[in-house]
């Protein structure tokens, strides 16, 4: 396994998530990790588990999957299950951007002394492309989103699946006057909490010129897989909806400042 590829980096900043709801249906998607740094100590981040305020709304329970970690790789035959607490996946919600963002701090720090340290990777606000970043894209950018589409996996190697596509609306635009894009991929449901990033290995287009190098950019969060309910039945369009992740980083901001002022 070639830990150093960006690409085999970002199989691990996401985890399956199961979710219970009271009636008895449960429901599987996609959840990823955001760790931003702290105000107070600089060398310290805060861990958050990141979905969508659909996939656990109104659930009793939730489930997610991290693989263990041995020496400094993936023991990806060694996994641990944690529930999450009922009381704790809506607490930090933003119905509006249909985004939850988990506080897993504990719950890293309770494997890690009970030697079952897990093995991760994370999403981090640097990867957030600046505004001129953003303007700087072409209306068409080759994307990537990591995830668990109808719940699939492989399951041997505790891998989520990649999966390919491009914008079909551009970053920059305020798709329906909303924070989000569209992209043109096979998004289905289990693809919702998914982590969308451009990643460009060996070179890319800018406005100016051809770039030579590796660029990788956190565009946001699969929320809704599109679809068309013409004659009475439901069919998938290809397309997905991303809310772009300038709102998600500074919903994100604005829960840090309130865990740090309760700490």
């Amino acid at each position: 396994m070639n830990l150093g590829d960006l690409s085999t980096q970002l199989l691990f900043t996401t985890v399956p998530i199961w979710t219970e709801l009271p009636c008895g249906e449960t429901k599987a998607a996609t959840a990823f990790i955001y760790m931003v740094p702290t105000a107070k100590q600089g060398d310290q981040s805060i861990p958050l588990l990141v979905t969508n305020y659909h996939v656990v709304n109104g659930a009793q329970r939730a489930v997610i999957e991290l693989v263990e970690q041995q020496g400094d790789e993936p023991a990806t035959g060694r996994r641990v299950r944690a529930e999450l607490d009922a009381a704790t996946l809506t607490q930090h919600a933003s119905s509006k951007l249909d985004i939850v963002a988990i506080p897993i701090g504990p719950l890293l720090n309770q494997l890690q002394n009970a030697q079952r340290p897990v093995f991760f990777r994370s999403v981090s606000p640097e990867l957030v492309p600046t505004d001129s970043v953003l303007k700087d894209l072409a209306a068409m950018e080759d994307i990537v989103f990591i995830g668990y589409p109808a719940g699939l996996r492989d399951d041997k190697n505790a891998n989520p699946l990649i999966r390919r596509g491009i914008t079909a609306t551009p970053v920059w635009n305020d798709f329906q006057g909303q924070p989000s894009f569209l992209i043109d991929a096979g998004v289905f449901p289990g693809s919702s909490g998914s982590p969308v990033f451009i990643l460009n290995q060996g070179s890319y287009a800018t406005r100016q010129s051809l770039v030579v190098g590796t660029r990788i950019l956190f565009l946001g969060i699969i929320t809704e897989t599109m679809v068309s309910s013409a004659q009475k039945s439901e069919v998938f369009l290809g397309l997905g909806k991303v809310v772009r992740s300038t709102e998600v980083k500074d919903f994100i901001a604005t829960i840090v400042k309130k865990l740090e002022k309760n700490s």
